[in-house]
């Protein structure tokens, strides 16, 4: 798939132990990733092909990060399905969807199915993403998307973790 619809997962409070049962469980390689998390397709909803595009673990902050393309659809209702299964049950996991022309991003926040958020963060005309482009703009935009997926995540941190000593 050459660019799609990019999506961006982060999964919280990820120990070790289940790091490693996710590489013993699934191939977090490549693609594959996705069907062995969720098998049945008809829990993707629209998505009928998702690539992976990277996938790491964070031991210091213990989050699962990976990257994904999809044609249009951001993959919501894979991501609502891999939420109770063996390997995320009790996790937070966010997604944040940029679309090809970055003119859009949309966030999920999810609990075992539950969806917990669900909100559009950025909405750009076409023309403005082009002109910033034309302008050599380009950490500007990046700016425009990432700065509200970043406070979007820290926000869904803070009301669905239960930080130490509470």
């Amino acid at each position: 798939m050459h660019s799609g619809t990019r999506s961006y997962v982060t999964v919280y409070d990820y120990t070790q132990a289940e790091f490693e049962g996710l590489e013993r469980g699934t191939n977090i390689h490549d693609s594959d990733f996705f069907e062995d998390v969720v098998p049945h397709r008809k829990e993707w909803g629209e998505v009928n092909h998702i690539e992976l595009d990277d996938l790491e673990y964070d031991p210091w902050s213990q989050q699962l990060s990976f990257s994904c393309q999809t044609k249009w659809h951001g993959p919501v209702d894979w991501l609502r399905a891999a939420s109770c299964t063996e390997f995320f049950t009790n996790r937070l996991m966010t997604m944040a969807t940029i679309t090809r022309d970055e003119t859009n991003v949309d966030a999920v926040a999810v609990i075992d199915r539950d969806l917990l958020q669900d909100r559009n963060l950025v909405q750009l005309e076409s023309e403005t993403v082009g002109k910033m482009y034309e302008n050599d703009e380009v950490d500007e935009l990046d700016h425009l998307l990432w700065d509200p997926i970043n406070e979007f995540n820290k926000e869904c941190e803070e009301l669905y973790l239960v930080s130490e000593g509470e």
